[in-house]
């Protein structure tokens, strides 16, 4: 006969953990030999973006590109001696056009919307 065994809370997590969805950066930085923006990956994947394909950065020189800061719990780039942001979702949607990533900038625009208008609406209740 088989033995039950409980697992823990932490098990259970790991167990059930929803696969990410959306991509967020855990550092950043300029490749002067590649001439590209690498961003490292929360997930642990890495990947370099030409500058010629992120808005606003095409005529960037490499000592403007020093100092890359990640903010807003890794959704988003700073770059301090342009004074550029850079969404990382955005990112991933302009150069891939993944489809995942733009359902997630979809609804992550509609959830910022509610929530500024007092959160989601309220379910209407039917006349009788």
């Amino acid at each position: 006969m088989a033995e039950f065994k409980p697992i823990t809370v932490r098990q259970f997590e790991q167990a059930w953990r929803k696969p990410q969805t959306t991509f967020r950066a855990e550092s950043a930085r300029y490749d002067a030999r590649s001439a590209q923006l690498v961003v490292q990956l929360t997930n642990g994947a890495s990947v370099g973006f030409p500058l010629g394909t992120i808005a606003g950065l095409e005529d960037a020189k490499p000592q403007d590109l020093n100092g890359i800061e990640v903010q807003g719990r890794g959704y988003g780039l700073h770059i301090p001696s342009l004074d550029a942001d850079i969404s990382v979702s955005r990112l991933f949607l302009d150069v891939l056009g993944s489809h995942t990533m733009s359902r997630a900038e979809r609804r992550a625009t509609a959830s910022r919307a509610n929530g500024a208008k007092g959160g989601r609406p309220k379910a209407s209740t039917p006349l009788i």
